[in-house]
């Protein structure tokens, strides 16, 4: 990803480009439809919470997304640098990820790949928006089960007798803010389809105690095995969030700046 100046609309831009070393054609032409299939689902979006696409653009034997230039770093880069969030700090940020994901569900999008990396956030700027929707589909189209990160995924993903639907992106954002909170994978690399199937993470107050109950019940529906116990909606989801920061933290923005870590 780089950043660009785009001298005739006088805005900053990222430009996602197809890295083509050591690729076979076939990997190719493989990443182009990939960024094809990106670009024409999330190039129907203009949502505060969803990163824009503006073009593509075929130049020679390359490929490039322009998009929205976000200030900030992703959700996984803040975590590296400064450790896990403060559990109002993640409330604020997955409540914004909630509305995003509201929004493409009723355009009838599943996203797929719902995890800290894909989670553009700066705190001084109230900004945190969805990005990479290389694996998204239409809720009409049959869905490919074994893409997307597995450490975020879903029961379904394994389970050939149930549905990939929008309760898919809930468990991964469920897993996102467990790992926010603790900065662990919610299961481990030995066996992990297994574990999502038939298992629980170990509980978010195990490793950090400080996190309050109220919070650590959130993760825990969001992260349901089962669909009928997790929440219903991205909405239903933001709405127990609202809930919860206002018992927790009456006094406190849904999104407060971080003296810990500031970036441009």
């Amino acid at each position: 990803m780089h950043r660009a100046y785009d001298p005739v609309m006088d805005r900053n831009v990222a430009i996602k480009s197809v890295k083509t070393e050591k690729l076979t054609a076939a990997e190719i032409k493989y990443m182009v439809e990939t960024f094809h299939h990106e670009a024409k689902i999330a190039g129907k979006f203009a949502h505060e919470n969803i990163v824009s696409i503006y073009d593509v653009i075929s130049h020679g034997d390359s490929d490039h997304i322009v998009m929205e230039h976000v200030p900030g770093r992703s959700v996984l880069d803040y975590m590296i640098a400064v450790g896990p969030f403060d559990p109002m700090e993640s409330l604020s940020v997955v409540h914004k990820v909630c509305v995003g994901l509201a929004y493409i569900h009723y355009h009838g999008v599943i996203h797929r790949d719902i995890k800290p990396g894909n989670i553009m956030y700066h705190p001084g700027q109230s900004v945190a928006k969805v990005m990479d929707f290389s694996v998204a589909h239409n809720i009409e189209d049959a869905p490919v089960r074994d893409i997307g990160t597995i450490g975020y995924m879903a029961p379904e993903h394994f389970d050939p007798n149930r549905k990939i639907t929008f309760l898919t992106d809930i468990f991964a954002l469920g897993s996102t803010l467990y790992r926010m909170l603790t900065k662990k994978y919610p299961f481990t690399k030995e066996n992990t389809a297994y574990q999502i199937l038939h298992q629980d993470p170990i509980p978010v107050t195990d490793l950090r105690p400080d996190v309050p109950q109220e919070v650590a019940d959130i993760v825990s529906k969001a992260m349901a095995k089962a669909d009928a116990d997790r929440f219903q909606s991205a909405a239903a989801f933001a709405r127990e969030i609202e809930v919860v920061m206002n018992q927790l933290y009456p006094d406190a923005e849904m999104m407060s700046a971080t003296n810990k870590y500031m970036s441009g």
